[in-house]
């Protein structure tokens, strides 16, 4: 049987914050050694400073990590670049294993996806439930999904991009050693006693006359309406083109979703990410496949729709594991979460993102009590949409582990 721990903390030495953060787990008794040890760090961390502080604490730990644009714990949320989450997962090796890849870009997800999924079917048969983390500036997300379903059809991917302080620069991910800009990880779970709810919703409207792909390769968008995408963009939105590029989060845009999709997602819409890059400055780069004759509209942020939005994801996610309940309670052993870095600070001013992250919180609660918590603002989401695994951007994924 699976045992979960989580902290957070703030400081801008990585191990006073590694050490505040084992303090809040263990208290007075010796951190128990081993198991997998998951962090979310800003970027104002040294990635292999958290892991060596960790290991100090627990010497036979498995380590795995991602910057971020913020985290979220069971103590609420921290966005300042020295902010940290950690989850540790103790258990049988037969419960929990993880799985890695170097060499993950746009054009290798398909392959480095095959390579994650194999190692993970390999090391943890009986996996049910998965968290993937994937790079958040060079990633197809659809591909990867795509190489996990071939190999683990029945498995549930819940977790998301890695990112950085929301400029789009540089992102980092850990494995046990070796840390880089293309690295990936995916930790499985295959705990019997367990059982696994997720949720994803956005808020967002779309409007006006889309705009249609016209030339695309992978995952880029080389022309919308026959023209350069970007310029093509801007005369839409009436937004300079130049601003567009450099305000990551404003190349937000929407897709219609299936409609039998529409009533559990809480949106007629999907939406995509899409940023700029130096090297190919006329071409849209958004982290999942991207086809001509695809039509996108633009999108606006509804604040109210984003709160009656995840009031219903929450209802949805307490009627499922109520379902399961003897006894009429919600018991989560480990919450994971993953939420575009729109919804931090970027969309939201302290007091309301504190609010949607409390209402969330308490939701999840037993009796009161928190459960062990990792989240993370960052470039991209997964999360099961109409009972397949699904890339999403501006969106709160859950998953929801329970027993």
């Amino acid at each position: 049987m699976l045992d979960f721990y989580s902290a957070s903390a703030r400081s801008a030495n990585a191990t006073r914050a590694v050490d505040e953060c084992m303090d809040i787990i263990f208290g007075d008794e010796a951190p128990v050694d081993g198991g997998i040890w998951i962090f979310n760090a800003g970027i104002g961390f040294d990635v292999k400073k958290i892991a060596t502080a960790i290991r100090q604490k627990v010497p036979q730990a498995r380590i795995l990590g991602t910057t971020c644009g913020g985290v979220i714990g069971r103590e609420g949320v921290g966005e300042v670049l020295t902010s940290m989450a950690i989850m540790g997962i103790q258990g049988p090796e037969t419960e929990a294993a993880y799985s890695s890849v170097s060499g993950f870009t746009a054009n290798t997800s398909y392959e480095k996806g095959l390579e994650l999924a194999k190692g993970l079917k390999e090391k943890l048969p009986g996996v049910t439930a998965a968290y993937l983390l994937t790079p958040g500036l060079d990633t197809n997300s659809d591909e990867v999904l795509k190489a996990f379903n071939e190999i683990l059809p029945d498995l549930i991917i819940s977790g998301g991009l890695s990112s950085d302080n929301y400029k789009g620069i540089f992102t980092e991910q850990y494995v046990n050693g070796v840390s880089g800009s293309s690295e990936a990880w995916v930790v499985g779970f295959a705990d019997e006693t367990l059982r696994v709810a997720t949720r994803a919703c956005h808020g967002f409207n779309a409007y006006g006359e889309p705009m249609t792909v016209t030339k695309a390769e992978n995952n880029m968008i080389i022309e919308l309406d026959n023209g350069p995408a970007w310029e093509t963009y801007s005369a839409v939105s009436g937004q300079a083109e130049e601003y567009l590029k450099n305000a990551l989060l404003q190349g937000g845009m929407a897709i219609k979703l299936q409609p039998e999709l529409v009533e559990e997602y809480g949106s007629d819409y999907l939406l995509r990410l899409a940023v700029a890059h130096e090297d190919a400055p006329d071409v849209m780069f958004v982290s999942a496949t991207i086809k001509e004759g695809e039509q996108y509209y633009l999108t606006t942020r509804d604040e109210n729709r984003v709160f009656s939005e995840q009031e219903k994801a929450l209802a949805a996610l307490r009627e499922d594991i109520l379902s399961h309940s003897s006894d009429g309670k919600v018991h989560p052993v480990a919450v994971f979460q993953a939420d575009c870095l729109a919804r931090g600070r970027t969309l939201f001013g302290k007091v309301l993102k504190d609010e949607i992250i409390e209402m969330i919180q308490t939701a999840l609660s037993d009796e009161g009590v928190v459960p062990p918590w990792l989240g993370m603002y960052g470039f991209g989401e997964y999360c099961p949409l109409g009972n397949k695994n699904t890339f999403h951007t501006y969106t709160t994924t859950l998953l929801v582990l329970y027993r």
